[in-house]
């Protein structure tokens, strides 16, 4: 799932009035009155200005409408000023406000479908050979979920271990030290055989050459969304809740997967390969 519903209330008084011919005329003002409801790069006026005969909407980004309550898709992340104009017999007045559209993600968890992600093209991984039975990671996010997708040679009967190493803040300076991913200190590690539909949550804890982590108690903070396989072929897509693990409302983080046998004894892949810096997801936006 990706849409999500931000509403915002905004109460704008007239800002002008055109002139009129008797200088004595009292022209009634009105309050230009609308709501705002924001899903991802949509947003939904609705007009509640009552004693208007006609509407006009610039929506402060070169186009505009005449329509009542409009509904208008933003060409991309920025900050606009829509303006309705309101006419009262012969009089316009107006009323400004303005709308930060943050970054948005294509992607739906719960529509039973892995083909939103072929609109994923920016933060993609494909380890070769050496990476194992994985084959590729995508990854997006917006202002409030990690989105993952990964394909594999193996089937969920499998119940491989899943371990996502997670340095939460892009900082060495807290955070375990390891040699299979560099580049990071991890802060976080999920663990557990997803495709099975269980992952611990572990929190790092003491000195960064030790691996020392503290298993939490946190609920609902991710999802499995979709699972596809055919014999020894899995498509699968996660997303993680930003506001549930610590750090991960900051600006980056670096992640590294690795996965091993059910029973541990061995390591079947890895992505990014053993050794190689843990993938930078820029989050600024």
């Amino acid at each position: 799932m990706n849409k999500l519903l931000y509403p915002f209330i905004v109460l704008t008084t007239l800002l002008s009035v055109a002139g009129c011919k008797d200088e004595q005329a009292v022209i009634p003002a009105i309050d230009v009155i609308y709501e705002l409801e924001v899903s991802g790069n949509e947003v939904k006026f609705m007009n509640k200005t009552t004693g208007a005969q006609s509407f006009r909407w610039d929506f402060g980004d070169g186009e505009e409408s005449t329509e009542e309550s409009p509904t208008h898709h933003y060409p991309g992340k920025g900050k606009y000023v829509p303006t309705l104009y309101a006419t009262v017999d012969g009089s316009t007045y107006e009323g400004s406000t303005v709308i930060m559209i943050a970054k948005s993600s294509p992607v739906r968890i719960d529509d039973g479908s892995l083909a939103d992600w072929e609109n994923v093209t920016e933060h993609v991984l494909n380890p070769g050979p050496n990476g194992g039975i994985a084959q590729t990671l995508k990854l997006d996010y917006d202002g409030n979920y990690i989105y993952l997708y990964m394909e594999l040679n193996t089937s969920p009967a499998n119940g491989d271990i899943f371990d996502f190493y997670i340095d939460s803040d892009n900082s060495a300076a807290s955070g375990l030290l390891t040699g299979t991913f560099t580049e990071g200190a991890y802060d976080i590690l999920l663990e557990g055989p997803l495709l099975d539909g269980a992952l611990d949550v572990f929190y790092h804890n003491g000195a960064q050459v030790d691996f020392s982590f503290v298993q939490q108690s946190i609920s609902d903070y991710y999802s499995l969304g979709t699972v596809e396989s055919s014999g020894n072929q899995t498509r699968f897509e996660m997303r993680i809740d930003r506001s549930k693990l610590k750090g991960l409302t900051g600006t980056a983080l670096r992640l590294g997967i690795t996965l091993t046998k059910n029973d541990w004894s061995a390591q079947l892949g890895s992505v990014p390969l053993n050794g190689q810096p843990a993938y930078l997801l820029g989050m600024d936006d």
